[in-house]
């Protein structure tokens, strides 16, 4: 072998390896501006959750929101009876995981300290009160708002109100800030639904 074929020869593995590298940071690239991200799905009116009055303001809202999925689907079961047995819930899914939960039950009337401590699911961050319904609960993935219902329920004859949340498992897009008002928009907009839906006999307390 010759010296220019020895140098040659030795010279092939660094040029492959620096192909090598210049791909693979080609890909990183690539991957960190986005050029890999599943294409998001679109959420038309019709998909959206049965228990928000307006459907095509939510679907623009989730559209903007949700994390990203090349597929939303919106289950709605209700058992819409105006009494202690009213229940409507929703869940939403992106590529199968559970991406939206919005919930609203009657219940036997209790303080509002002991709803926020006991009936409500486990929240990711700090929890923060506002003024809505009897009380507001907000957390980075959770709106609950706890909203008068009846003064005294026709077969229970004691006085019963609405847990009503909207939840966010994994989380929404935006700032913390921005990902909680999207929550308690939701929640509220369930609860006037709930409210109305329930027949309920005390004012909701909900905001204008």
């Amino acid at each position: 072998m010759t010296e220019s074929s020895d140098r040659k020869a030795r010279q092939k593995p660094i040029i492959y390896a620096a192909v090598a590298v210049v791909a693979a940071t080609g890909l990183l690239v690539a991957h960190l501006g986005g050029a890999f991200e599943t294409e998001r799905g679109t959420i038309t009116a019709d998909d959206v959750c049965r228990n928000l009055p307006d459907r095509q303001a939510a679907a623009d809202i989730l559209n903007s929101v949700l994390p990203r999925a090349a597929r939303y689907d919106f289950v709605t079961r209700s058992t819409p009876t105006a009494d202690w047995d009213y229940i409507s819930n929703c869940s939403g899914t992106g590529d199968g995981k559970n991406v939206l939960n919005l919930h609203a039950k009657a219940g036997v009337a209790m303080s509002w300290r002991q709803w926020a401590d006991h009936n409500l699911p486990p929240t990711s961050g700090k929890r923060t009160y506002f003024n809505s319904g009897i009380k507001g609960v907000s957390a980075a993935d959770l709106a609950a708002i706890y909203i008068p219902c009846y003064r005294s329920e026709k077969k229970t004859k004691e006085p019963h109100n609405l847990t009503v949340f909207a939840q966010a498992p994994k989380g929404l897009e935006g700032s913390d800030k921005e990902a909680r008002r999207t929550l308690i928009d939701l929640a509220t907009a369930v609860g006037r639904y709930a409210h109305e839906e329930a027949k309920c006999d005390l004012p909701s307390k909900l905001p204008d």
